[in-house]
């Protein structure tokens, strides 16, 4: 027995609040009971389940965390929850849950865990399993390794294994959308609204400067519209022609480097997403039905 854990959770001052709302997404896979749940800590599933009318229960090796959860009116018992599993009569219990469980034990363990919940569980009840994701950048660098009764990672794919080997169906796995904090803030791209082009504009603006140096003179304009005076009219529309040509393109390289911008920023933000996914994962893995068992 041990207080090392809800001594850990209350130094660390996480929020129960949140948890129950990150666990609601689990609630959908049971729909009888009695559920059993592996290490329930405070009892926040606990919480959801009662509230949606399913008999549940859990055993907890932290004498903190069965104190908190009995004191919120569930029945949660001390003691090994593996030990405890492996006692349940055969097809008793409507599912087995257990959140940020198996990555306290070693392999061996958590086989375990898979074959008595094969056994335990009654024929198409689940047994889900949830895990911290490896596959996150800020779970894998930082959040894991801060809780001092953790000892490995496992993959999805290692628990179906597990599955597998003890004769259950996996019937879903994923990342847990509902606990998925993204990016830190400071990661993310700035808002980029490209500006539209310049074109037309310029064109507009050559065409006028076109008019307007072309246009034969009048009155004593007339009079004075020598040969020189000519010469300087037709090179200052070229000149301004010049200007024009420069100026568009200017403009079709900003549209170039807008482009670019556009998609680097969302190369950016698809490396984001994979870099932070949801901060957990899950399998669910069902009891076969009977006509299927061998």
């Amino acid at each position: 027995m041990s207080r090392l854990e809800s001594d850990y959770y209350q130094f660390m001052e996480y929020d129960s609040d949140r948890t129950r709302d990150a666990m609601t997404h689990y609630t959908q896979f049971f729909r009888t009971g009695p559920v059993l749940e592996l290490g329930p800590g405070r009892g926040e599933f606990l919480d959801l389940l009662r509230d949606a009318g399913v008999a549940a229960y859990g055993v907890d090796l932290d004498e903190g965390m069965v104190e908190r959860a009995v004191a919120a009116g569930h029945d949660v018992r001390l003691g090994d929850a593996i030990e405890h599993l492996e006692r349940t009569p055969a097809r008793s219990l409507g599912g087995v849950f257990c959140a940020h469980f198996l990555e306290h034990l070693v392999p061996d363990d958590v086989a375990r865990v898979y074959a008595a919940a094969s056994r335990a569980v009654r024929p198409t009840g689940a047994f889900v399993a949830v895990v911290p994701h490896a596959g996150s950048l800020s779970v894998l660098g930082h959040d894991f390794w801060r809780d001092p009764t953790h000892v490995r990672f496992y993959d999805p794919m290692l628990l179906a294994f597990f599955a597998a080997q003890a004769g259950l169906e996996v019937a879903e796995s994923g990342g847990n959308p509902r606990n998925s904090p993204g990016p830190p803030p400071p990661t993310f791209p700035m808002e980029f609204a490209p500006g539209p082009s310049l074109r037309d504009s310029l064109a507009g603006l050559a065409q006028s400067a076109r008019a307007v140096y072309n246009a034969p003179p009048s009155g004593s304009r007339r009079h004075r519209h020598d040969a020189a005076t000519a010469t300087v009219t037709d090179a200052r529309a070229e000149l301004w022609e010049h200007v024009v040509h420069l100026l568009s393109e200017l403009d079709q390289r900003i549209q170039v480097a807008q482009h670019h911008n556009a998609v680097l920023r969302t190369a950016y933000t698809n490396l984001l997403a994979q870099l932070y996914p949801p901060s957990e994962v899950y399998v669910v893995a069902r009891v076969p039905a009977e006509e299927n068992q061998t």
